[in-house]
């Protein structure tokens, strides 16, 4: 298995444990509500926002972090493979046309020598 992949479904495992626990959550909420409507002590009309407050403070935040746990999830699993810490080809043609560059721009009387780099 590829590196990514197992940290992605680490989260993915995550996102559903995640999810399971919002929608029991958003079932024992609503059971609430509607237990609080049927003897009268909650009118819906009027109370919108305390209803809208209470699911959300009870298991709005799960179903976020649910979704956010599998977004990350499919962000790393998608991520492009970064480069080995050893320098590629390109990467020395790319330091010495900057090397050139920066000679042009301050002279070459500017430039120190790997030699004298390494006295330094």
């Amino acid at each position: 298995m590829s590196k990514r992949i197992i940290p992605s479904i680490i989260l993915y495992t995550c996102a559903v444990l995640v999810a399971a626990f919002a929608i029991w959550s958003y079932t024992y909420c609503a059971d609430i509500i509607s237990q609080a409507k049927a003897i009268g002590q909650l009118a819906a009309s009027g109370n919108e926002y305390d209803i809208a407050s209470f699911y959300m403070g009870n298991c709005g935040q799960y179903f976020l972090f649910a979704l956010l746990l599998a977004a990350v999830g499919l962000i790393l699993q998608r991520k492009q493979p970064v480069q080995n810490a050893s320098g590629s080809s390109s990467d020395v043609h790319l330091k010495k046309a900057n090397d050139d560059e920066l000679d042009d721009w301050f002279g070459e009387a500017n430039s120190i020598n790997s030699s004298e780099a390494e006295n330094i």
